[in-house]
């Protein structure tokens, strides 16, 4: 049950995930800066408490859930999720819901990472290859910023981001939602892959993320 919560959240990570496309970008390597910090700390004890209250199964193999977790929760997700798997593509991951109902997150892409999660989510070896070819052009990692809004209902993706900055750069509208629309296919087959998750609602309307749902009792990575 220790990886129950951190499987849960991918819905959120591979949103930040799918800027792996733009770190095949470049042009963007000369205008790297630091990450933007949000003001969100990271405890791991809030994970901890979370799996010890909902990690039990619900006699079908499945855990059910209705819970509301905060900024800090979620952030803290990210970091105990970047302990336990050595290819997660993020590190230093900040994450904010704002009561206007938008969300913020900020970190760091780990370019050579990302060629790993594009294989396990299956893309074909000639996407994948078509991707390395610009990596070699990016110095370190890439720092990014994405702030928007979006949610899951009943399994039905929706992701509208309104600012998307790697580094010092905004990209332009004309890039970010061809991005929205990989990263929605990426989801889509992380879903797949967990086998049996069905989200209800996934959402930050109100300033805290909502999951209402059930997931498999175990999830192998």
């Amino acid at each position: 049950m220790k990886k129950l919560l951190i499987g849960l959240v991918v819905l959120v990570i591979l949103v930040i995930a799918g800027l792996s496309y733009l770190g095949f970008m470049p042009f963007l390597s000369g205008y790297l800066a630091k990450q933007v910090d949000l003001g969100i700390k990271a405890d791991p004890a809030f994970v901890t408490a979370f799996e010890s209250k909902y990690g039990t199964p619900n006699g079908t193999g499945k855990v059910s859930l209705d819970v509301t977790l905060s900024s800090a929760e979620v952030t803290s997700i990210f970091a105990v999720w970047e302990e336990r798997d050595k290819h997660f593509p993020l590190h230093n991951v900040q994450i904010r819901f704002n009561p206007d109902g938008t969300g913020e997150a900020s970190g760091f892409l780990k370019v050579s990472t990302a060629i790993s999660l594009a294989k396990n989510l299956g893309y074909s070896d000639s996407d994948i290859e078509q991707g390395k070819q610009y990596v070699q052009y990016v110095a370190g990692d890439l720092p990014f910023y994405v702030k928007g809004t979006g949610g899951m209902t009943n399994n039905t993706l929706s992701i509208n981001p309104s600012t998307f900055q790697i580094g010092r750069v905004t990209v332009p509208e004309s890039i970010t939602k061809p991005v929205a629309v990989a990263v929605g296919d990426m989801i889509e087959r992380r879903i797949s892959q967990i086998g049996g998750a069905n989200i209800q609602e996934a959402s930050f309307k109100s300033g805290s993320f909502r999951l209402v749902g059930s997931v498999p009792e175990t999830i192998k990575y």
